[in-house]
Formats: C-alpha cells, sequence, structure tokens
C-alpha cells in the first residue's frame, strides 16, 4: 500500500499562490472486518454481502467482550463496590467486526498509521465510552450543555463522531488528500516552517520585526527552513507601509503568503491547517500575528520536544480541562500518578472547567497555537470531511475555538495528550493574554471589535461550553500532559520547581542547552 500523506492525489492547485477551491464531504456507509492484534496492526478481510452489519451486532459483538470493547490508550478496571468500569487498553487477539471507513473490497493489512486505522481507532475509544457511560446510567442524563444555556445555537452531538465516520464515504473529487498519521519520532529533522496568522495591515510591526528574525539571525537561520503567512483579512496585505515592506522582504528571503479567501475560503482561524498550504517540512511552528514570540533557547526547546513526541501536539502555553467529581474518580482509578497517553469518559452530564487561571505543566489537556509545533501531517486530517462539523462548529461558536478543537482532535488521532516546553518572561506573557483587552487570535475571540460586551463577560464561560461540546463528542477526554520535568529531581508531586527552568535543567537537552545525542 502506497505511502498516504497531506499530499493531494490529484492537483488542485490553481497557480503559484497554492490556492484552491473549498473542499466538500459526502456521506454514506460500507463494511468490513478489522482484528487487532498485540503489534498495533489492523488486518482487514472483506466481509461476503450476506454479513452486513448493523450498528445493533456491533454492540452485541462488543458487549461479549468484558463488559465492552476496550480500545487502545485505555485499560480495564472493574470496581465491584461500585459496578462500575472504567474502559482502557483492549487485549491483544479480540476481533471486532463494525461498519468502517474501509472499503469492503480492501484485503490488505493496514497498519495503525493509515488514515482507515486511525478513524477506527477514535471510533473504537467513542464506542468503548459510551458504553461506558450506559453502565453507569448517564447517557440518558440531561446533557449539561442544556442546563447552561447560551445564547448560540453551535452545538455537537454527544458521541457525534460515531456517525460521522459510518456515514463517511471515500469521494477523491471532494477530497483528494490521502492522510497518514505521523511517527512517534523524527530525530533527523533539523528544519521546521513558521506558520502565521494575520488579519490587520495596521498592525505588522511585531510580525515584520519576527520574521525578519527567524529568518536572517545566525541562530534561527539554520532551523526555519520557511515563514508562511496566511493572510485571513479583507484588506490588502500591501495597503499599508509595513504591509509593502512585508511583501518586498519575501522577494528576497524564504517567506510566502497565502490568501485562503482569495481562493474561496471563508474567513475561518482553521486557514492556517489547511494542507493546501504545501508545507515542505515535517514540523510546523505556529504563531499568532501579535505573539508572544519566543528566545530561541525556548524555540529550540520546543522543537527538540517535538522531535521525541513527533505525533504530539507540543505547546508552551498549555491549559488544563478540570475534570468534574465524577470524571476525577475514573481517572484517578485508571491512573496511580502523570500518565499521558489514557483517555477519560465524559458522560451527558460531566462538566469540563476551562481553567484559563493558569498555564499548566502537568495536566494540560490542549495548548493555545502560538508557540505551538505539530507534525504536518496532521494536515490532512484536520480538513478531512469526517471532521467538517466540527470545522463547521468552529465557525458557528462565538469564540471559534480553533485551539480547542485542534488539541482535542489531534489527542484522538495521537491516542496521548500534549507534551508541555517552558517559554521565558512567563509574567509578561500571561499579563498580555489574561489582562489586556486586545484582540488575541490564540483564545479565538475578538476584543478590538466594537460592542458584544455581553459576549466578552461570558468569554470564560463560553471557553469552558466549547471544550465540554468537544470531549462529549469524541465521548472521552486526554488524561492531561506530563511536564517538562518528569522523573527529574525538579519534579515535585505534579508541579515542576521551578516552574520555569534554568539552562540544563530540561532532560531531553545538555547543560549547555544542546540537543542531546539520544533520541527519544
Amino acid at each position: 500500500m502506497k505511502r498516504l500523506s497531506a499530499t493531494p492525489s490529484g492537483s488542485r492547485s490553481t497557480g503559484s499562490g497554492n490556492e484552491s477551491a473549498p473542499l466538500g464531504s459526502h456521506n454514506g456507509i460500507s463494511t468490513n472486518s478489522r482484528i487487532y492484534d498485540s503489534h498495533n496492526k489492523y488486518y482487514v478481510k472483506p466481509l461476503s454481502s450476506r454479513r452486513f452489519l448493523t450498528s445493533h451486532s456491533v454492540l452485541l459483538c462488543v458487549t461479549s467482550f468484558v463488559l465492552g470493547m476496550i480500545v487502545r490508550n485505555n485499560m480495564v478496571f472493574v470496581d465491584t463496590t461500585k459496578e462500575s468500569v472504567y474502559p482502557s487498553q483492549r487485549a491483544p487477539g479480540i476481533t471486532i467486526r463494525r461498519n468502517s471507513v474501509v472499503s469492503q473490497s480492501s484485503a490488505e493489512t493496514l497498519p495503525l498509521s493509515s488514515e482507515n486505522a486511525a478513524f477506527a481507532a477514535i471510533r473504537d475509544r467513542a464506542i468503548t465510552h459510551q458504553q461506558h457511560c450506559d453502565s453507569i446510567g448517564l447517557s440518558e442524563a440531561e446533557d449539561f450543555q442544556k442546563l447552561q444555556l447560551n445564547n448560540h445555537t453551535a452545538h455537537l452531538p454527544q458521541s457525534g463522531i460515531i456517525q460521522a465516520i459510518d456515514n463517511y464515504v471515500p469521494d477523491k473529487e471532494a477530497y483528494s488528500y490521502e492522510c497518514e498519521l505521523p511517527p512517534e519520532t523524527e530525530c533527523d529533522e533539523t528544519q521546521f516552517t513558521v506558520i502565521f496568522m494575520a488579519y490587520n495591515p495596521d498592525r505588522l510591526d511585531k510580525l515584520l520585526d519576527q520574521i525578519k528574525k527567524m529568518l536572517t539571525h545566525p541562530e534561527f537561520k539554520p532551523l526555519v527552513a520557511e515563514c508562511l503567512i496566511v493572510w485571513n483579512g479583507e484588506r490588502h496585505v500591501d495597503e499599508t507601509p509595513l504591509g509593502k515592506e512585508l511583501v518586498n522582504f519575501g522577494k528576497s528571503h524564504a517567506l510566502r503568503i497565502s490568501y485562503p479567501l482569495k481562493a474561496g475560503f471563508p474567513n475561518d482561524l482553521m486557514n492556517r491547517y489547511h494542507p493546501r498550504l504545501e508545507v515542505k517540512t515535517k514540523s510546523i511552528m505556529y504563531y499568532d500575528d501579535d505573539g508572544p514570540f519566543y528566545s530561541f533557547k525556548a524555540t529550540l526547546a520546543g522543537f527538540e520536544l517535538w522531535k521525541r513526541n513527533s505525533n504530539a501536539q507540543i505547546g508552551a502555553m498549555a491549559r488544563k480541562l478540570d475534570l468534574g467529581e465524577r470524571a476525577t474518580d475514573e481517572s484517578k482509578a485508571i491512573l496511580n500518578g502523570p500518565g499521558d497517553r489514557f483517555f477519560v469518559s465524559q458522560c451527558p452530564k460531566d462538566e469540563l472547567d476551562y481553567n484559563y487561571r493558569e498555564f499548566a505543566n502537568f495536566g494540560a489537556r490542549m495548548v493555545l497555537p502560538s508557540g505551538s509545533f505539530l507534525h504536518s501531517d496532521y494536515l490532512c486530517f484536520l480538513w478531512h470531511p469526517i471532521f467538517e462539523e466540527i470545522r463547521q462548529y468552529v465557525k458557528e461558536h462565538p469564540v471559534h475555538p480553533d485551539d480547542a478543537s485542534v488539541s482535542i482532535l489531534i489527542s484522538q488521532l495521537a491516542g496521548r495528550a500534549p507534551k508541555v516546553y517552558p517559554r521565558r518572561e512567563p509574567k509578561k506573557q500571561e499579563s498580555q493574554e489574561m489582562e489586556n483587552g486586545r484582540r488575541r487570535l490564540m483564545e479565538g475571540i475578538d476584543w478590538d471589535r466594537k460592542g458584544g460586551h455581553g459576549q466578552k463577560m461570558n468569554w470564560g464561560r463560553l471557553r469552558g461550553d466549547a471544550a465540554n461540546s468537544l470531549a462529549r463528542y469524541f465521548g472521552s477526554i486526554n488524561s492531561g500532559s506530563i511536564g517538562w520535568c518528569y522523573g527529574t529531581e525538579w519534579q515535585k508531586g505534579e508541579n515542576c520547581k521551578p516552574e520555569f527552568p534554568r539552562i540544563g535543567m530540561l532532560p531531553w537537552l545538555k547543560a549547555d542547552h544542546t540537543p542531546r545525542d539520544t533520541c527519544p
């Protein structure tokens, strides 16, 4: 089977600007059988047409194995006193027949890193946690979202990802990209691409300074292969002196500007994640137009951490989504201490608290885009038709939660929580985000626009609403990050002391802050 990548199988380019038409999706159902073994492979064999499996037969098959289907990244814990089952790692050798995104005619072996196996793993996990909610009597409970009414109509259905996968039929004309999950490490990578999102030609001073630094400074230059601006504004970038200077700088340096609105895409925060950008490196670093921008040492720490964990999202500004009481008990039953490769059920009445009061090292379940690293293979997935419902949700929700959506989606694909690296000058950066009354792309709300006072007052509540809706859509949430200090003398319980390390403390770098030879 050929390698699946974020490269279109058919040309969709309309010129040197890499512009393409908006992409759609189609629905349908196909069937087959899969066997999951101890080597993390799905063996796919065709079923006869007379053995078409309904969702009811899926349920019967699954419940016949130890109170439910156990998926990757979870373990089974049976508490006989509470009569509850916590979903976790499926034992090897269990055969599961189900509706699938793989065509019925396919009979080849698909590794877990294939597009089809990735969707199957997400679907398995969602069904497992849905069954867990059934077993403890929470599936029929009133959805928490309906108890905290917001003045908007953007909502995602509980465990909606199951139907999204079941209804999908591949259509190369609608989506010509083929996706593959990245490997766990990319030790040989030496460069990354920096993607900036910008929209206002009047506020390019910080952006221009940072691009010049990353493309010309003797420390940054060897690391940065290209800077790419995703121009998400209605006004032209070159209608101001700073904009003209930016365009002229790009004529002699590795700088590209992509114009998604000219290609027919709406003004959407998700435009920075589209595979049409044709990123040439495996690693991408994301920034908003106003930062905060990090020092070379902090950037190097993030990139080296990404190389050793290339299938995880890496971030410097990480948020906790604090679990409710029931989910906390479940998490403690699954984990006795930090662990970033498990998932906790999110039943209809469970509530996550969006904790914007601190940036976390341990227990972070999402990261903000600015300063984050992501493997370019994920771009194909983020715009896959299966996730159209999520992208529409980002556009319609009042706070446009692209950050939470990307983090939660990537964690579901990767089977792990984000990884966190430390940044410098924390007080200045945190005060900029939490106290300044100016627009911040990374928080998904336009603080500059007139009006919208009610929306701004309810910002934290709306962010929590989005996090809850996304977690319930997948039926589970990742177990949270482990801090940069994990396993070192600087780890104090589930905290790093100091919070921001000095040179020589990071375990993946040497005492002089150069990369260690060991990877991972």
